[in-house]
């Protein structure tokens, strides 16, 4: 996508963190946004914000965890705007412990949204866009914790992986009808996702708002979320099938990669 200005974007998680940076980046390129959010009133004004730079803004309240609500999103997009250049994916969520601890509502609850979510966009935007013309590009977020292994987070851990693989798939299966795709791995940002048990669902466990004072301090010393957001930009105008947000995680991915292909050396000095 060469060109944003007057184009649509739909961000589910929308109204806080990494969601707010890339809506507003977008805004500054002239797009128009829907901005998909279960924290309403969060989501309302940061479509403020988004006015203020001139393009349109749109609240949908949304819960990604369930498909009809994002097929309404998907309806309430188009039926505003008519058509929809960019879904990012990026509603997401995180719960800690190791994983002998963890219950099955925890796991339904990490991997329902931050997998289940993008999945439940990739049914209701595909179609639309694949039959729409011109270019289109979705943005799914991962986390570095997609790429390099993480303790104390397993669902999310496995949550973010799957997006990652996920993504990659979606991107080679799009070049046929010009759609491109982008994941976003990030490392630590300035969100609220440590809080993000605010919004749990009630069959789910409900909401919590306990947050260990250590992973809250890490987190507020992370980068600004506008950062982020203008990397994605950039990434969707030139393409660009990967985000990272800090240079020393490099290393993380290349320890991840070298016990792979290690894993490789060893059917080389083995006998079949």
């Amino acid at each position: 996508m060469r060109d944003l200005s007057g184009k649509v974007a739909v961000v589910t998680g929308g109204g806080s963190g990494i969601g707010r940076g890339m809506a507003l980046a977008f805004a500054d390129a002239g797009m128009h946004v829907v901005l998909a959010d279960v924290d309403v009133a969060a989501a309302e004004s940061v479509r403020g914000e988004v006015e203020a730079r001139g393009p349109r803004g749109l609240v949908v309240g949304t819960d990604v965890l369930r498909r009809d609500a994002v097929a309404a999103l998907a309806e309430r997009a188009w039926a505003e705007f008519g058509e929809v250049h960019l879904l990012c994916n990026n509603a997401g969520v995180v719960t800690f412990g190791a994983m002998d601890a963890l219950g099955d509502a925890d796991w339904q609850w990490v991997l329902g949204v931050n997998l289940l979510g993008v999945v439940h966009g990739l049914q209701a935007f595909l179609p639309r866009l694949r039959r729409q013309p011109g270019a289109k590009h979705v943005v799914n977020t991962a986390s570095i914790a997609g790429v390099a292994p993480y303790e104390g987070i397993g669902p999310y851990v496995a949550s973010k992986y799957a997006v990652v693989g996920l993504s990659e798939s979606l991107r080679l299966e799009g070049e046929a009808w010009g759609l491109g795709c982008t994941v976003v791995c990030p490392g630590n940002v300035r969100t609220r996702i440590v809080q993000s048990a605010r919004n749990r669902q009630a069959e789910l466990g409900g909401p919590r708002d306990v947050v260990e004072p250590d992973v809250q301090r890490q987190t507020d010393a992370g980068v600004d979320p506008e950062h982020v957001g203008r990397l994605v930009r950039d990434a969707v105008l030139r393409n660009r099938p990967y985000v990272f947000t800090h240079r020393e995680n490099r290393e993380l991915v290349e320890r991840r990669f070298a016990a792979m292909m290690d894993a490789f050396g060893v059917l080389d000095r083995t006998d079949p």
